[in-house]
């Protein structure tokens, strides 16, 4: 009994101890995330993209919608809601039910809204790593480690830094996770809709629900789609639809974009071979598509399996971000479903060697390393964006493993 009692307390003591580390580095992550973010406030007129949000949605409330999609209007409005801008224009490429979706920010004065932005962002972001606890049935302990890997990654710094919506768009894609494994359609649908906000990023996983036969939930989806598409044209008529697509269309809406630093494979194109640029858009554009028949054909063989929503997260959606057509490093926050999975081992199991891998490869992809990545090499004319070799290595080795292994995953009966 004694024996049995002293290992007893060892064992508490050293789960005492893992904690209490686990707790200091959840401590650290999301402390220097909050310092860094607090740090560059005052910034704000020189980096951040709230303005592409807010005022083509003041735009509407004033009754000039369709000027949201020009770059005069938006340089009128950008200017006059958030003077510290200086010349610095930042185009809205957000699709008219995007905007549709984000107009009632406009309610909010301009010099509130930067700080009530920030918030929501940063709300989203700690919803989602709620759910995603929730999803992957995460304990104490892992979910320190998670909201330290969040708080140092280059994704959450970024996103929070220039007001991007990528916190928000994790939210859409874990909840909608959730709420299909729970059987939630019309739930799952909602968080779905939210991918009008920037539907190339997720359309291939709508595609692979398609193929998964998940029904439902896109079709609350597009009934929403086809709500905002009513409002959006209520909203600036068919002069707005037209400005949208000229400008998203327009060779002079390129430089305002910067492929070139997506980690992806237009992005790594484009820093090889710039002066292919039309060739090679017209080429990625066709691998996009491929990429998107890829995610019905995947999620139509892993149709029965139980765990159907996890392998198109594990496999496919990797895959998925390196063929998109648009996609920057704080888009990559929707990978952190992927990563959780490898290092858990909630659907296949992985190795140390593949998780020592993984672990080596984020690297640069946390702070500083990506702040040196991203300002004393790539903008600098680094031909090789190491991000995009690192991304697209992990997603074929994921697409590989997950296509070998998935026959072990227990099905699921018709």
């Amino acid at each position: 009994m004694t024996t049995n009692d002293d290992n007893s307390a060892k064992a508490k003591r050293t789960a005492l101890i893992e904690n209490i580390i686990a707790t200091l580095f959840a401590v650290i992550g999301v402390g220097a995330l909050c310092t860094l973010v607090y740090l560059s406030l005052p910034a704000f007129g020189g980096i951040s993209d709230l303005p592409e949000y807010y005022a083509p949605a003041k735009l509407i409330l004033e009754g000039h919608g369709p000027d949201g999609y020009t770059l005069g209007g938006l340089e009128e409005a950008q200017h006059r809601l958030y003077p510290s801008m200086g010349q610095r224009i930042v185009p809205l490429f957000v699709p008219p039910q995007g905007l549709a979706l984000l107009t009632p920010i406009a309610f909010v004065p301009p010099d509130v809204m930067r700080y009530v932005w920030k918030f929501l962002l940063a709300g989203c972001l700690a919803a989602a790593v709620f759910l995603l606890k929730k999803t992957f049935k995460l304990n104490y302990k892992q979910t320190c480690y998670l909201l330290a890997a969040i708080g140092l990654s280059d994704a959450a710094y970024n996103s929070l830094r220039i007001d991007q919506l990528a916190p928000l768009l994790l939210l859409s894609y874990i909840g909608a996770i959730y709420c299909l494994e729970k059987k939630q359609d019309i739930s799952a649908g909602l968080f779905l809709a939210l991918f009008v906000l920037k539907p190339q990023q997720l359309l291939p996983f709508l595609a692979y629900l398609a193929g998964a036969k998940r029904f439902k939930s896109l079709i609350v989806c597009a009934i929403v789609f086809s709500a905002l598409s009513i409002v959006a044209f209520i909203q600036m008529g068919p002069t707005g639809i037209q400005n949208y697509m000229s400008l998203v269309s327009a060779p002079s809406s390129v430089p305002y974009m910067q492929p070139e630093l997506n980690p992806t494979v237009r992005g790594q194109l484009l820093r090889l071979f710039p002066d292919a640029a039309p060739i090679i858009f017209t080429v990625t554009s066709a691998l996009y598509l491929i990429t998107i028949a890829l995610g019905v054909f995947v999620g139509w063989k892993f149709r029965n399996r139980k765990n159907a929503l996890r392998l198109g997260a594990l496999g496919f959606i990797p895959l998925a971000l390196v063929a998109s057509m648009h996609c920057h490093t704080y888009d990559l926050l929707l990978l952190v479903p992927t990563i959780i999975m490898i290092f858990n081992d909630s659907l296949i199991p992985f190795s140390q060697i593949w998780k020592l891998a993984v672990m080596l490869g984020t690297i640069v992809f946390v702070l500083p390393v990506s702040i040196e990545i991203q300002h004393n090499y790539l903008l600098k004319g680094g031909q090789l964006n190491p991000w995009f070799f690192l991304l697209v290595l992990l997603a074929s080795a994921l697409f590989i493993q997950v296509w070998k292994k998935a026959p072990s995953v227990d099905a699921e009966g018709n």
